[in-house]
């Protein structure tokens, strides 16, 4: 925000040299509000304000003259807010109609006629123009004027080119056009809120004005508008159409709520007097013009407890009297009205960030050592933690793609019963316009990258949410782990025993065959941890692949996070080391094709055979001269005990407990 020292003396009369606007930049920076650069023209100086986002009341000259009169203890001097009138009421002439009140809450509009369109005084031009604004006529110099002036958009109509002398504030319809003051032709959408006659859109709602109905040469009667519009509404139709202006700027950031009024007439005031004419009776108004202040307390406790240091109370009281808060000292807090401008002020800790920033910063006490409570991990993120320490050192790197996914892959590892969540507004690319359903998308696509430079086994792994949309329960959001290994199933699967093992080594990990989208079929499998579906594993599908362009088929695994953090062991499960030697006897049986190596595993443990301690797949055999229909599985049974060292009879004993049972259910003979 530029300040024009010439132009801020009409408010604060304390100089406009060099020496001056030092001064100026020095309060104002200390206050939070850094200057960014002075420049010098003749005897006058510009101060280049940064005023962040939380302050829109200081983007207009003044805004900062009212802060520079709390800072430096002056008085300030407000411009005159009067305009005579004629006993014509503005009402017989026009209207307004607001049809979209949840996006305009306030809209007013003064007609004045039979005004002179001509060039402005030269006290005007040079004021406007050092602070980077050019000159066009008088009427729209005003506007600008009181626009830097106060800090409120206004707009001015040629009245009559209005069709139907009236003003209708809608959405606008799709596919409606308008060409702007800038004279580029906009496309608008139902999403965008326009300022229009009986017949088409004639502004851009808090952006730009219309040519069509543009104040110009000729023009003798306007209507003035004056209006508050919702901020996220200006901040998105801008960025849709790559439009800018000095208006949507303060709009995107929030106006005062009493100011259109103001504004209006201070504007008025100076179109009759330099543009001549006369100002119809009264403002045509349409919304809620209430405005109920804020009122907040300051404990004088909480004063010394955020500061860290004794401020005393009548101290307070004078810093916040000076920015406008009407305090009122009760005892032990401070009540203060919220001045209307002050948008930014909401919480207790607000007030007493408005003290320090008056009493000064550089009078807040610098300690030289700070106090920092340890304190642990949540159980939850203990266990995350031990999920990517397992994966890490097995290989894996941890990746963090994007929540969008194109609309190639937006179907794929999707539930079944679910549907995509479609994005509004998309991204980066217009191809991604849904959130994903699975981690599994991005981390093929990385994979993919990776191929492409060279690295064939990239193995990755995310933790992230997924989204989608489900006809009971609406939108639908999950934490998953997702991971993509080489090309080795079983690789894969063991990088998935491991993540479990480490969060519970109680719990028996499964492999359930399965089949779900996106997996190549008979590949893949549900993954149960202690008899409960935590996820699915498998090789991915062929068309997937084909898609990404993946010039090998990589195996991978989602798991869901809840779950694993519902089940996972967060207090350390200490055992001795052994004191005995293992005993190891290999299985080699041959079973039907169709029985699963799953069934064997689960047959063993559930036999509870004495001091089993595991079951260790070792290989299946298929061919001769074994017969068609039928493979050998070999397993490794391995036995210990804590109380000594086993005896082969006992050993024997228990393996032949397992041969028979294996025979009996599974209809399986023990391989020669």
């Amino acid at each position: 925000m530029k300040i024009n020292l010439e132009w801020l003396n009409e408010y604060l009369p304390c100089g406009r040299d060099i020496q001056a606007a030092g001064v100026f930049a020095d309060a104002l920076t200390k206050a939070g509000l850094a200057t960014e650069n002075i420049e010098q023209h003749g005897d006058n100086c510009v101060i280049d304000v940064e005023v962040t986002s939380n302050r829109p009341d200081c983007l207009s000259h003044i805004g900062i003259a009212r802060e520079l009169s709390a800072l430096l203890g002056q008085k300030l001097k407000f411009p005159p807010l009067s305009a005579p009138q004629t006993s014509s009421p503005a009402s017989t002439v026009t209207s307004i109609a607001i049809e979209a009140a949840d996006v305009c809450p306030h809209y007013t509009a003064r007609v004045l006629r039979n005004i002179r369109v001509g060039p402005s005084p030269d006290w005007m031009v040079r004021r406007l123009e050092a602070v980077g604004v050019r000159s066009i006529n008088n009427v729209v110099d005003i506007t600008n004027y009181v626009l830097l002036e106060m800090g409120q958009p206004l707009h001015a109509f040629d009245f009559d080119k209005l069709i139907g002398r009236r003003i209708i504030v809608r959405h606008a319809r799709d596919g409606e056009k308008i060409v702007s003051i800038d004279g580029h032709e906009r496309q608008l959408n139902s999403r965008m809120l326009v300022i229009a006659d009986e017949n088409s859109a004639v502004a851009l709602a808090g952006i730009m004005g219309g040519r069509d109905t543009e104040v110009a040469q000729g023009t003798t009667n306007i209507l003035l508008e004056s209006a508050r519009f919702d901020p996220l509404v200006v901040r998105k139709t801008a960025r849709l159409l790559a439009m800018q202006s000095d208006a949507s700027y303060r709009f995107e950031r929030g106006i005062e709520p009493t100011l259109p009024v103001t504004a209006s007439l201070r504007a008025a005031g100076l179109i009759l007097k330099l543009a001549g004419g006369e100002l119809m009776e009264g403002a045509v108004e349409a919304g809620c013009n209430s405005y109920a202040p804020k009122r907040l307390s300051l404990r004088l406790a909480k004063l010394k407890q955020v500061m860290g240091l004794e401020i005393p109370a009548e101290l307070a009281v004078d810093c916040l009297g000076r920015l406008g808060f009407t305090p009122k000292l009760e005892s032990d807090r401070i009540e203060v009205v919220v001045p209307c401008w002050r948008l930014d002020v909401n919480l207790e800790v607000d007030l007493v960030e408005e003290v320090a920033r008056l009493i000064g910063y550089d009078k807040i006490p610098v300690r030289d050592k700070i106090s920092i409570q340890v304190v642990p991990l949540e159980p939850s993120a203990r266990a995350i933690d031990r999920v990517r320490s397992v994966l890490v050192a097995a290989g894996y790197y941890e990746s963090v793609t994007f929540s969008f996914v194109s609309d190639a892959l937006c179907g794929d590892f999707r539930p079944a019963e679910a549907a995509g969540l479609a994005v509004a507004e998309p991204g980066t690319r217009k191809a991604d316009a849904h959130l994903r359903p699975s981690i599994l998308p991005g981390l093929l696509e990385s994979a993919g990258r990776n191929q492409s430079v060279g690295t064939v086994d990239a193995r990755l792994f995310e933790i992230g949410s997924v989204f989608w949309v489900e006809s009971a329960s609406g939108i639908v959001e999950r934490r998953r782990l997702g991971i993509v290994g080489s090309a080795d199933l079983r690789e894969v699967r063991g990088v998935v025993e491991a993540v479990l093992g480490a969060l519970d080594a109680n719990r028996q990990v499964t492999i359930v065959p399965g089949q779900r989208n996106g997996f190549a079929r008979g590949t893949g499998g549900g993954i149960e941890w202690g008899g409960q579906v935590v996820g699915f594993m498998g090789m991915i599908d062929h068309a997937i692949a084909d898609k990404l362009s993946l010039r090998q088929l990589p195996a991978a695994a989602e798991l869901e996070i809840t779950p694993l953090l519902a089940g996972a062991q967060h207090v350390p499960q200490l055992r001795p080391l052994p004191r005995f030697p293992a005993v190891r006897r290999d299985l080699s049986v041959i079973l039907p094709e169709s029985t699963a190596y799953q069934r064997l595993e689960t047959l063993i443990r559930d036999l509870h055979p004495t001091a089993l301690e595991a079951v260790e797949y070792v290989t299946t055999y298929r061919g001769k001269p074994l017969e068609k229909g039928v493979k050998s599985v070999t397993v490794t049974l391995v036995f210990r005990s804590s109380d000594g060292t086993l005896t082969g009879e006992a050993v024997e004993a228990s393996v032949r407990g397992v041969v028979d049972a294996i025979g009996s259910k599974l209809n399986g003979t023990l391989r020669e």
